[in-house]
């Protein structure tokens, strides 16, 4: 996803400025902001200024995961969690308009493209 969500913030060009790439941690077991900021690094996301990473306890995260519909399963041996992949593109306002698969199939060079250029095209129609 972290691709996908460098490549769409490139797609926005200047309108990435009025923009927030928001993701929300999906895995009970890694809530950290150590983890958060680690990821981030990891995967090139701290070069997008845009970029926010956010966590918080189980009792925080659980009621975002149920209102977005997000369903979190741990698997077992310390693995990462399973997860439904879901984007979802929200107005200033706060209004949800766009709800996205960020799993549009095999993870190939196309579909992620696909991906990044549905997502940066959603985020354009809702600013006008």
């Amino acid at each position: 996803i972290a691709q996908e969500m460098r490549a769409a913030d490139a797609m926005l060009g200047a309108k990435a400025g009025g923009t927030e790439l928001v993701a929300v941690v999906a895995n009970p077991t890694y809530t950290s902001t150590a983890f958060t900021a680690a990821f981030t690094r990891q995967e090139g996301l701290s070069q997008v200024p845009n970029w926010l990473y956010l966590t918080g306890s189980l009792s925080q995260l659980a009621p975002v995961w149920r209102q977005y519909g997000i369903e979190v399963q741990n698997l077992p041996a310390g693995a990462m969690s399973a997860h439904n992949d879901l984007a979802f593109v929200i107005s200033a306002s706060g209004r949800l308009r766009q709800e996205l698969s960020d799993d549009p199939g095999p993870g190939t060079a196309a579909t992620k493209s696909s991906f990044a250029g549905l997502l940066a095209n959603s985020v354009l129609q809702v600013m006008g």
